[in-house]
């Protein structure tokens, strides 16, 4: 049986448990091909931020198929990716973002490989968390394009 939850309230549950972290899980695919690696990311709101290198295959994989997927701890969100250049006026915010976040690690990256850096922005569409409440086993649903939010047992058909 689907139950409704406040939509504001299960997202600002995220966004702490966005804040709150520092590594997340990020899938990307190619050519029937899965891969994923664990990114030091920051946040704004619900949207993750993080950067990489030009030559890695993950970049690849984002301008091939924008559509991946992240794993925090109990929590499965899917999303579309978007690649930054740090010359754009977007890719200069996204770096003042990051080293709030993280004094000194970005300025590092920077310094050794400054022409290869490029900002991953993922905008998520779907948040799904396993929770326990009442001494049963649920998932949490946040759909972020239809701005819902839904609790389900986890034996019920899913979507």
């Amino acid at each position: 049986m689907k139950t409704e939850l406040d939509f504001d309230q299960v997202k600002a549950e995220k966004v702490r448990l966005l804040e709150e972290n520092k590594d997340i899980v990020l899938a990307t695919s190619l050519n029937n091909r899965v891969t994923a690696r664990a990114v030091r990311y920051a946040s704004e709101g619900l949207t993750i931020i993080f950067f990489t290198l030009t030559n890695l295959k993950k970049v690849a994989q984002i301008r091939a198929n924008p559509k991946v997927a992240l794993c925090l701890k109990n929590v499965s969100i899917e999303g579309k990716a978007e690649l930054v250049s740090q010359q754009e006026e977007e890719g200069k915010r996204l770096a003042e973002i990051i080293k709030k976040k993280f004094p000194g690690y970005f300025e590092w990256w920077y310094d050794h490989t400054t022409e290869m850096i490029v900002f991953v922005k993922v905008t998520p569409t779907l948040i799904v968390s396993y929770v326990y409440k009442d001494g049963k086993p649920l998932l949490e649903y946040l759909d972020v394009q239809n701005k819902t939010a839904y609790q389900a047992l986890i034996w019920e058909k899913q979507e």
